[in-house]
């Protein structure tokens, strides 16, 4: 590079600010997501203000001569190292009390990828199967973000090294990866939101938006700063009619104003239903490169940024986004659903102590004083040890001999042997050689049910099974996967469907789905379906079976019985709370006029009783989670099937 910078970085206590808002954004959007339903986007700001530090110091070093690997990788270890660990080892010692041996298991992966910097790749790769356990009971999930910047840090600063070795010009490569990763994003934004949202291939231009913006303040300082004064004497002549001396802050106040103003909209108007990063992206990415490039001499950054409140939760940012999501995690994991809001915001301020200490205790003599390089070369060795007894708590299966009384997962699991079957092939159970035949269809909801069939019926039935999680089949669909590859998977069950039907008659057709979760609302839609239900099968076979909706219970309702530490009542649940249930199978029955040969009935009937609906039956747990039925909970159902069916 031939010209040096005439800027040099210093502390901004704006950009502290601004880090405020990002934390506290996406704090309440964790405790309290109904009330601030776009405060995700404090995410973005977050890659926004880590791209723009980053490369200044980059670019700075690299105009002296000094730029060294060996110094950029120890700064960062000893900024992210210690809070990490902290909290890692934290969540391991509570795990170990509370957690259940196959939460402690899953949460002994997390730590593993969150040491190695995986966590974006990991929590897809592992677990994106329909039956994972909710977002809320993974405490580590949140490090996806730590890894998206910890993989910039690693490819940006070998990237700009080798341009500066070949003289390449740093903004042109900067701007060319940027819009890159911008195509990248909208591309593939609505056939691979999951990945688009969490691989750094479709975030990166967020990052690389700070970057650009670093360039231009450290090269470009000062034809920015005239045409700030141009638009400013350009604003000042339009409101005072006449000529008053401009010194740019007219303009630093707009691009802050708009700035902010961009981020209370985005936190507003963003919501988890719309495609994300893609184009609403941009607002917050834009709004955090206003304000940061608009400066200290913007009034309502001095006013809302850079109060001694708001530095404050600046610098606590790091280690409360750190503490914040494990300390809810846990607590809705101990209760069992949504904790309370008295409890949740207890958990903040928790978090708010926590963070405190961590940075007045840890983070600040870690990152100053004496002995750098020892000091990274430990924290190194400390957090791969962390990875190695979270890798021993995998491989232990999450040490269940310390539960005193361990749950048993084999009696609740969704053990068929139908579960990943191939998209393109029927799942075939029982006894193939019978010419007696039933076929089961439908969502995972009848895919619970067919571990019981084979038991009872396996001996004398060839049994079919054709099941997809997430697919309405046999009628038209209401409700698509979002993703793509879902979709297309879900149409090729339902021709799957259409060509055996055709093909073969059946004794028995059991069909179950989970009525209420495709988009159906009125009665007209429930006759539809049945309507369809029976002219596709009510010749083909000889009984008809239909299975009504089952009930939704609290997330961990299976497990807090066997819980060392709970705070739950789950398993024992209103009737209030089963209105939809309710509602639905009412629909259900009106449609039994026309389907007189078809065989119906109802889960939630038959699993609920007397003034409270239980999770329980004779001391045994009904649900594998927070809708699919256990053995116990299939079984009963089952029974029923066989009851009113003639062999």
């Amino acid at each position: 590079m031939n010209q040096s910078s005439p800027y040099k970085s210093s502390y901004r206590s704006e950009i502290d600010g601004l880090r405020a808002f990002a934390v506290l954004s996406v704090v309440a959007f964790h405790a309290f997501p109904s009330l601030l339903k776009g405060g995700f986007i404090g995410v973005d700001v977050f890659f926004v203000i880590s791209g723009f530090l980053i490369t200044s110091h980059i670019f700075e070093k690299l105009d002296k001569g000094q730029f060294s690997f060996t110094d950029f990788f120890g700064r960062r270890i000893r900024r992210i190292f210690p809070a990490l660990i902290l909290v890692m080892a934290c969540s391991l010692a509570f795990g170990w009390f509370a957690l259940l041996a196959d939460e402690f298991a899953q949460l002994g992966k997390h730590v593993v990828s969150g040491a190695a910097f995986i966590t974006n790749y990991f929590i897809l790769v592992d677990e994106s199967g329909y039956f994972d356990n909710a977002a809320e009971t993974k405490p580590m999930l949140h490090l996806w973000s730590l890894a998206v910047e910890e993989q910039f840090y690693i490819v940006w600063p070998l990237v700009l090294w080798l341009a500066w070795k070949r003289k390449f010009n740093l903004l042109t490569i900067t701007i060319l990866v940027a819009v890159v990763s911008f195509y990248l994003n909208l591309r593939f934004v609505k056939s691979h939101p999951t990945e688009t949202f969490f691989w750094p291939v479709g975030r990166f231009w967020e990052l690389l938006s700070g970057s650009i913006l670093a360039w231009l303040l450290l090269y470009k300082s000062d034809l920015l700063s005239r045409f700030k004064l141009w638009i400013d004497r350009f604003l000042v002549r339009i409101i005072h009619f006449k000529e008053v001396e401009a010194d740019g802050s007219t303009a630093s106040n707009l691009m802050s104003f708009f700035g902010l103003l961009l981020l209370a909209y985005g936190v507003i108007r963003i919501n988890e239903s719309l495609s994300f990063p893609s184009k609403w992206a941009l607002i917050p990415v834009l709004g955090a490169v206003l304000i940061i490039a608009s400066g200290s001499k913007a009034w309502l950054n001095r006013i809302f940024l850079m109060n001694p409140i708001a530095v404050w939760f600046g610098l606590i940012s790091y280690p409360l986004y750190l503490w914040h999501w494990p300390i809810l995690s846990f607590l809705h994991i101990v209760a069992g659903e949504m904790p309370h809001r008295d409890a949740r915001i207890f958990a903040v301020l928790l978090s708010l102590l926590s963070a405190w200490l961590t940075y007045k205790f840890i983070e600040g003599p870690v990152r100053n004083g004496k002995f750098n390089n020892k000091k990274s070369m430990g924290l190194l060795i400390v957090l791969c040890s962390m990875g190695l007894v979270g890798l021993a708590i995998t491989f232990k299966d999450g040490v269940p001999n310390r539960v005193v009384n361990p749950f048993d997962e084999s009696k609740v699991g969704h053990n068929s042997k139908c579960r990943g079957q191939d998209k393109a092939d029927v799942c075939v159970l029982g006894n193939e050689l019978s010419n007696k035949k039933i076929l089961v269809y439908g969502d995972s909801h009848a895919l619970h049910l067919t571990t019981e069939l084979e038991r009872q019926f396996g001996s004398d039935y060839k049994i079919v099974v054709i099941t997809d999680g997430s697919c309405f089949m046999g009628t038209e669909l209401k409700r698509w996967h979002r993703e793509q590859n879902r979709a297309e998977r879900c149409k090729e069950k339902i021709e799957l469907l259409e060509s055996e039907v055709e093909a073969k008659e059946f004794d028995i057709t059991i069909t179950s789905q989970r009525w209420y979760g495709y988009g159906f609302r009125t009665v007209d839609d429930y006759h539809k379906v049945i309507r369809d239900r029976v002219k596709n099968f009510g010749i083909s076979t000889k009984h008809l079976v239909i299975i009504g909706s089952t009930s939704d219970v609290n997330y961990g309702c299976e497990k807090n019985i066997f819980r060392p530490i709970s705070l739950s009542n789950a398993c024992e649940l209103s009737k209030n709370s089963e209105l939809t249930i309710n509602y639905v199978d009412n629909f259900m029955k009106a449609s039994q006029s026309f389907a007189d040969k078809a065989i119906f009935i109802y889960p939630h009937q038959l699993l609920c009783g007397g003034e409270r609906c239980s999770a329980l039956w004779e001391g045994d747990v009904l649900y594998a989670d927070t809708h699919h039925l256990s053995e116990i909970g299939s079984r009963i159902v089952v029974n029923q099937i066989a009851s009113k069916v003639t062999r």
